[in-house]
């Protein structure tokens, strides 16, 4: 009968390798090394200690029809709580997009009123005149003019 090395029994058992050493240290298991000094353990042995593992079931835990129940519960809770956060995202895009709506018709309005009173500045300004008092200013007078006087 073909023997396996302590990596192969290891996968076929389902277990780590750190746990079949423990149980050839502890004599639970029996097995011998080869010359090279890897151990090899015969598949009996092994069954023997440890239940066989089949590929398809590697990594599958076998459920039980309590365990579907609760799964199917946790399921339909799950789907509850999606459906109910969908429904609250629905509800605060349609509140986004209202909000929006009300900025977008504001800042128009607030443009238009910029505008009236940009216009009505510069109607004020065309109507104000200076009020100043004027200096009357006299002709500027020659050279000559002014060293005669």
């Amino acid at each position: 009968m073909v023997k396996l090395s302590l990596n192969k029994a290891a996968k076929e058992a389902g277990v780590a390798k750190s746990t079949l050493l423990d149980a050839l240290n502890t004599g639970r298991m029996s097995a011998a090394k080869n010359e090279k000094g890897h151990w090899e353990i015969d598949p009996s042995e092994l069954f023997r200690v440890f239940s066989k593992t089949s590929s398809d079931e590697h990594g599958k835990p076998i459920q039980t029809p309590l365990e579907n129940h609760q799964k199917t519960t946790q399921n339909s809770a799950l789907e509850l709580e999606v459906k109910m956060l969908r429904e609250q995202i629905e509800r605060m895009d349609v509140e986004r997009e209202r909000e929006r709506s009300q900025l977008t018709n504001q800042i128009e309005a607030l443009k238009e009123q910029a505008e009236r009173q940009s216009a009505d500045h510069r109607q004020a300004l065309a109507v104000l005149t200076d009020q100043r008092e004027k200096v009357a200013r006299q002709p500027k007078r020659g050279l000559w003019a002014r060293l005669v006087d």
